[in-house]
C-alpha cells in the first residue's frame, strides 16, 4: 500500500541510518544472554536495508528500503515472527521529479506451532508458499537479481488466515515437503489480503542437491482466478552454480516461466575480487491468456502485468564488500511485441542482526 510521503519519509529515513548503527553497538557491546550458553532459545532482530537506482532512457527511479524481520521463539513448540517492508519510490521523468511515495506492508505476522517433528501449524498472516520466489527469494539481500520476474507479479501476495506445512523422509535420499493454506479476504490497512486456498508440493533429493515442487493456488471474489504452477531448484557440487526456475500457468492471467543461474567466480583464483563476485543471468517470457479476462482487471488485484507477450533478459553481478555488505549492478531488455525497453540497476544492500 503507498502513502504520500509526508511523516513517513523522516521516519523512514530515521530507521535506514540509525539501524546499522545500533547493530554495530549491540555486536560491540552486549554480554551473552543468560542461558545462551545453555542454547535456550534468544530472540532475534535482523533484516536488510537497501539503495537502488534504476536508469531507463529519460527517467531515473531511486528506491530506498527498509526491512526487519523479528523472531520470537516461546519455549520450544512456539515461534511468533514477522516481516515489515518500508520502501521510499521517486521518479525523475521529463525533467523534473515526480511525487515520493513511502509504500508500506507488514509481509507476514505468524504464529508457528510445532504441533509434531514433521507438521508445523501457521497462524495469523503468512507468505503464500506459490512457488519458490516469493517464500525464498523476494528479500533485496537474497535475490540474486534486484529485479523480480513477471511471475512474482502474480503470487506477490500474502495470506491472513491458517496454514499447515511440514516435511517428511522417504528415503534417506528423498524428502518431501507440503503446505496448504487458506486466506480470508482482508482490507485491513497493512495487512490487505484475498480470499483464496491452495498448496504446495515437492520432492526433494538431498545428496543431489535438486527440488521440483508443484503448486495450485485459487483465488475468489473479485479477480476470481486459478494458478498452476511447478518450481525447480539445482545448486551444483562441482561447481559454485546455482540454477531456478519457475512455470506458472493461469487461463484468467496468463502464462510465463523464467531460468536463472548464479555462478560464483570463487574457483577461478584466491584474488578477492573473484571470490567474492557472482555473475547472474535470468531469460523469463509471459504469453497473454487467450481468454477474454481484462488484463487491466486482473492487474487491480494482483499487480502490475505486461499488456502484451512480452519476452525479459537480464544480466547482473555482485560483489560482496564484507558478508553483510553487497554491491550490485544488472542490465534488463524487456522485448515486447509493440515495444522494446533497457534497463540499467545499480545499488548497495547491507544486512543486519542483532543479536
Amino acid at each position: 500500500m503507498s502513502y504520500p510521503c509526508r511523516s513517513s519519509c523522516t521516519v523512514f529515513l530515521f530507521l535506514v541510518l540509525l539501524t546499522p548503527i545500533a547493530s554495530t553497538l549491540h555486536a560491540q557491546a552486549l554480554p551473552d544472554a543468560p542461558g545462551a550458553a545453555e542454547g535456550s532459545p534468544i530472540p532475534v532482530i535482523t533484516g536488510f536495508m537497501s539503495y537502488q537506482t534504476n536508469l531507463s532512457p529519460g527517467t531515473v527511479d531511486l528506491n530506498p528500503e527498509f526491512d526487519p524481520t523479528v523472531l520470537l521463539p516461546i519455549g520450544s513448540k512456539l515461534l511468533i515472527q514477522s516481516e515489515f517492508d518500508m520502501s521510499l519510490d521517486v521518479t525523475h521523468d521529463s525533467g523534473r521529479w515526480g511525487p515520493a511515495y513511502v509504500d508500506k506492508s507488514i509481509e507476514y505476522l505468524q504464529a508457528d506451532y510445532f504441533a509434531h517433528p514433521n507438521l508445523t501449524l501457521v497462524v495469523g498472516r503468512y507468505m503464500i508458499p506459490f512457488g519458490i520466489y516469493r517464500e525464498r527469494m523476494h528479500p533485496l539481500w537474497i535475490r540474486d537479481l534486484q529485479a523480480e520476474p513477471i511471475s512474482f507479479t502474480l503470487n506477490a501476495t500474502s495470506g491472513n488466515g491458517a496454514m499447515l506445512r511440514g516435511a517428511a523422509h522417504l528415503t534417506p535420499s528423498v524428502n518431501v515437503t507440503y503446505a496448504g493454506y487458506y486466506s480470508a479476504a482482508s482490507t485491513l490497512k497493512l495487512m490487505e489480503a484475498d480470499r483464496q486456498g491452495g498448496f504446495r508440493g515437492s520432492v526433494l533429493l538431498p545428496n543431489r542437491r535438486i527440488e521440483v515442487g508443484v503448486s495450485y493456488n485459487r483465488t475468489m471474489g473479485s479477480g476470481a482466478h486459478s494458478m498452476l504452477g511447478a518450481d525447480f531448484t539445482w545448486n551444483l557440487k562441482r561447481i559454485p552454480l546455482d540454477i531456478r526456475s519457475e512455470t506458472l500457468f493461469s487461463k484468467e492471467a496468463g502464462n510465463t516461466y523464467w531460468v536463472e543461474g548464479a555462478y560464483r567466480l570463487s574457483k577461478l583464483g584466491t584474488n578477492p575480487l573473484l571470490r567474492n563476485t557472482q555473475l547472474v543471468f535470468r531469460q523469463e517470457q509471459y504469453w497473454m491468456p487467450s481468454t477474454s479476462t481484462s488484463t487491466s482487471t486482473m492487474s487491480g488485484t494482483m499487480g502490475s502485468l505486461p499488456d502484451t507477450n512480452t519476452k525479459r533478459s537480464t544480466a547482473g553481478m555482485t560483489y560482496y564488500l564484507n558478508p553483510n555488505l553487497r554491491l550490485n549492478a544488472a542490465y534488463q531488455g524487456n522485448y515486447a511485441t509493440s515495444e522494446n525497453s533497457h534497463t540499467w540497476n545499480m545499488g548497495l544492500t547491507y544486512r543486519f542482526a542483532i543479536p
